[in-house]
């Protein structure tokens, strides 16, 4: 049924854009994948229908891209640690020439993976504004839109596991703020449903996985799963406020994201719960590779 339906992955080269090709490969779609380097996508090549090789900071290599498809799905985003590329140049104009691209084709509908409570986050982490910018925008583009918000990724949650195998837990203040982490193929499903399902056209879905934890029982769940006990120790925000801005002298990105985790780390940050998939069986999946 959905064969015919070409759907556009832009950020298919990146950890939730694979799982998007997948599940929208899986219910039929054909699949476009988007990538500057075409090796990138060696991983998940058997779910993409098409490669179109381009970049999506450079309008001029878009030309195509989104001929004859009916839908977007966009999950490009600032990945780097590193001071270039700006979240201006991937944030924003990467995902407009994408827009741009979809307007000019006559796209149907543009779904688009954000960042939860991003809105309200923007004003303490500037680094956000340029994705909140381009949710605006596709707002008032005139096309169908969807703004998913998931809660933080599991493969964010790895860290606390790396430490709980060295015999430690390290939460930020009391560690009693609440998230619901969510496994990426399941943010790919609420993609792919959000392109029949009525009641995700031209809204904005906050959504995490199934089960909530405090951070602290973040760090109790992968000392369970690993069978020993860890000392948890708990860091105070003036020590992480202070590299924030010192980092900021040097390196922007670094101290935007240090300060973004540091926001998310000291409020809940907890949405609709869903999925599949849970964090004690990808602590098990870690723990036993």
């Amino acid at each position: 049924m959905n064969a015919s339906r070409t759907v556009v992955v832009a950020g298919a080269t990146g950890y939730i854009g694979r799982h998007v090709a997948r599940v929208l490969h899986a219910r039929g779609y054909r699949v476009r994948a988007l990538a500057r380097d075409p090796r990138r996508l060696e991983p998940i090549r058997d779910a993409c229908d098409e490669v179109f090789i381009g970049e999506a900071t450079q309008a001029r290599t878009l030309d195509g891209l989104c001929a004859d498809a009916e839908v977007v799905v966009s999950s490009l985003g600032l990945r780097t640690l590193r001071s270039r590329p700006t979240p201006d140049a991937v944030d924003l104009d990467a995902n407009l020439n994408v827009l741009e691209t979809a307007q000019r084709a006559s796209v149907r509908h543009f779904v688009f993976v954000g960042v939860l409570n991003g809105e309200e986050l923007m004003e303490l982490v500037p680094i956000l504004r340029p994705r909140e910018t381009f949710v605006r925008r596709l707002r008032n583009s005139g096309l169908r839109w969807t703004v998913l918000r998931p809660t933080g990724a599991f493969n964010d949650m790895q860290e606390i596991f790396g430490l709980a195998k060295h015999g430690w837990g390290l939460v930020l203040g009391d560690g009693h703020h609440r998230i619901n982490p969510i496994h990426p193929a399941d943010i790919a499903a609420v993609a792919a449903d959000a392109i029949t399902d009525m009641t995700l056209y031209d809204t904005e879905f906050g959504f995490g996985g199934p089960d909530i934890y405090t951070h602290e029982e973040l760090s109790g769940l992968a000392a369970q799963v690993l069978g020993r006990t860890i000392r948890i120790a708990h860091l105070p925000y003036w020590p992480i406020d202070s590299v924030i801005a010192a980092t900021r002298l040097f390196n922007r990105n670094a101290s935007g994201f240090l300060r973004f985790f540091r926001q998310t780390l000291s409020r809940d940050m907890v949405g609709t719960p869903l999925g599949e998939h849970t964090l004690r069986d990808y602590y098990r999946e870690l723990a036993h590779p």
